[in-house]
């Protein structure tokens, strides 16, 4: 399974480049983090984070500290290649479940990549908290890549 995750307005203050996972501390990234610490991510989760400033990058990309936040502007800059990029990914990796947790910005960012490719694609919606408890359990869940993705 991918998930295609927003990067967070909070950040570890890094002096030098850290791996991009690592970078972001906001809501999300808290509830990733822990399930990796307790060894109970799903074992089939690939992960991909649109960053307002790098665009797509894998979770060890290293980066620095930033501040920029995700306009419409930024977002059309970023649809010129990101979803071209994206769709490259679920076809090179044979992903059939791709899990999208980002605001509407980020969506028109990535808009259109999934016409393109044979997976089935499910967006997060609702509230912050429910989004994250939805996460919470989609990605702890250990289930094969051709399980569906409950996002009810």
């Amino acid at each position: 399974m991918l998930l295609v995750q927003s990067c967070s307005k909070s950040k570890k203050q890094a002096e030098e480049p850290v791996p991009a996972l690592e970078l972001y501390s906001g809501y999300f990234y808290k509830i990733i983090k822990k399930a990796r610490r307790e060894g109970k991510i799903r074992p089939d989760l690939d992960i991909r984070i649109l960053s307002a400033k790098y665009g797509l990058l894998e979770p060890e990309t290293e980066i620095t500290t930033y501040d920029l936040r995700m306009d419409s502007k930024r977002a059309a800059e970023l649809s010129d290649s990101v979803p071209d990029e994206l769709a490259a990914i679920v076809e090179t990796t044979k992903h059939n479940q791709i899990l999208v947790n980002m605001g509407k910005e980020y969506q028109q960012a990535i808009a259109g990549f999934d016409s393109h490719i044979d997976a089935n694609v499910k967006y997060l919606s609702g509230k912050l908290g429910e989004r994250g408890s939805k996460l919470k359990q989609i990605i702890r869940t250990p289930k094969s890549e051709n399980s569906p993705i409950n996002v009810a």
